[in-house]
């Protein structure tokens, strides 16, 4: 079985800064890391793999010659091999632009997979979007907020999902694409011969031709939205604090404000 784990390499949004004039992120100086529900999305294909002897997992990854160190960590995590999609024509692409590049990616590094698996979501962008329109791209189903593999077959698995606060069991025939929540696969440490292993191993590096991509769709050119500005979001409100002392003040407080 050959499964492919779509990751990315996100900012530690904890230490990004917004430029309020230019209305842009500070990236620089930030630390960049495995976006975490990527790894959520790598343990999923481990745990396939114990159960399916002989199971090859191979890692996607879209971005700038840095990313491969996501490839490094994917690597340690246990991956079997890393593409990288980096090429200048990439650069500006939205989600739409996005997904036809991993789409076009996916399909060079190992033809159709059986499955294919997302984080729920990037933690830079939090759109979502990438996983339902790379499914679609590639005309294949797409099952969301995966928690844990239920049974799984030559043919078709079945998992278990969290939508809307319900618990769904889900069946799909392969291929077919997840996106995975945290559940029962828990993020683990690599372990001391995969992390040797991932230091000497160098991960193929795909431009557009070499994934075979139309130009017209891809950056810019490609993207149908822009990220015109961000703004930064304050609390606004007046907060009053009431102690041992004046409690029952706080409580008549509070009764009037119900009762208006």
């Amino acid at each position: 079985m050959n499964i492919v784990v779509l990751i990315k390499q996100v900012p530690r949004t904890d230490k990004i800064k917004i430029d309020k004039e230019k209305g842009t992120l500070i990236r620089k100086g930030v630390e960049s890391i495995l976006n975490p529900y990527c790894e959520y999305a790598l343990e999923t294909a481990f745990s396939i793999k114990k159960k399916v002897p002989g199971t090859k997992i191979s890692v996607v990854t879209m971005g700038p010659a840095s990313a491969e160190a996501v490839i490094e960590r994917a690597v340690a995590l246990g991956a079997d091999e890393g593409f990288v999609l980096s090429d200048r024509a990439f650069a500006g692409s939205d989600c739409r632009a996005t997904a036809y590049t991993l789409s076009c990616g996916i399909k060079k590094a190992a033809g159709m997979p059986e499955i294919i698996l997302c984080g729920r979501q990037a933690i830079d962008g939090d759109t979502a979007q990438v996983p339902g329109e790379t499914a679609q791209m590639l005309g294949i189903p797409m099952i969301p907020y995966v928690t844990e593999i239920v049974d799984i077959s030559e043919k078709s698995l079945t998992v278990k999902s969290e939508f809307d606060n319900k618990e769904l069991t889900l069946s799909a025939e392969f291929p077919v694409l997840l996106t995975v929540r945290k559940g029962s696969n828990n993020r683990r440490m690599p372990s001391l011969r995969d992390t040797f292993r991932a230091f000497s191993y160098k991960p193929l590096i795909m431009n557009a031709q070499d994934a075979e991509c139309d130009k017209e769709k891809l950056g810019l050119s490609g993207s149908p939205t822009r990220v015109v500005k961000i703004v930064p979001v304050a609390a606004k409100g007046n907060c009053r604090f009431f102690d041992s002392g004046n409690c029952e003040e706080g409580f008549a407080e509070i009764e009037k404000k119900l009762k208006a």
